[in-house]
């Protein structure tokens, strides 16, 4: 286990340096990295079952930075637990507005919202005779600031917004870093 992690910091570090044959702001496709975070249940009853600390790794898409530009892009995310008999899965499918503002300098600070809807697959002991159970389809939407350092580096806060479902709140905040880059087409 620690030389994995070792190794992952490792390659975070060689990831997040810049290639200066690559012309800047040159756009080469679209590019996944490593998303690396930790997910903040803002419902007790989230977090009592969960943790109040629930890991997050995937990937996400890499984005350069690029000074004072808007861009509309989709994006699909698998969150979700599991402890004892309990779980849940969400995954959001959405729209997302990101807008890099005006600046000069090595790092480039973001907003971005985004909204559109999710699969729920849940599943909660609510007492010893009562379980609920779900599989779901509702909305979803999050809001998100960060900094982007190279198109291998970029760390951020979001507020996800899930839909409540018998009681049970999934939204909660996020802490997150894409390292890496790897092109896809």
């Amino acid at each position: 286990m620690k030389r994995a992690l070792v190794l992952l910091a490792a390659a975070a570090v060689l990831a997040a340096v810049p290639d200066p044959a690559r012309a800047q702001g040159a756009d080469d496709g679209l590019r996944i990295g490593l998303r690396l975070g930790a997910y903040f249940p803002s419902d007790a009853d989230v977090s009592d079952r969960f943790g109040d600390v629930i890991p997050l790794v995937g990937i996400a898409r890499a984005v350069a930075p690029s000074p004072g530009s808007f861009a509309l892009f989709p994006n699909l995310e698998i969150s979700g637990a599991r402890s004892g008999s309990d779980r849940f899965l969400i995954i959001p499918l959405t729209l997302v507005g990101e807008y890099q503002l005006p600046v000069t300098g090595v790092a480039v600070p973001f907003v971005r919202a985004e909204g559109g809807v999710a699969y729920y697959d849940y599943r909660m002991r609510i007492d010893s005779a009562t379980v609920a159970r779900g599989r779901e389809f509702g909305p979803a939407a999050a809001v998100e600031a960060g900094v982007g350092v190279t198109r291998h580096l970029r760390a951020s806060a979001r507020y996800r917004i899930f839909q409540s479902y018998d009681g049970f709140d999934f939204s909660g905040l996020e802490l997150n870093a894409v390292i890496g880059a790897l092109r896809i087409f």
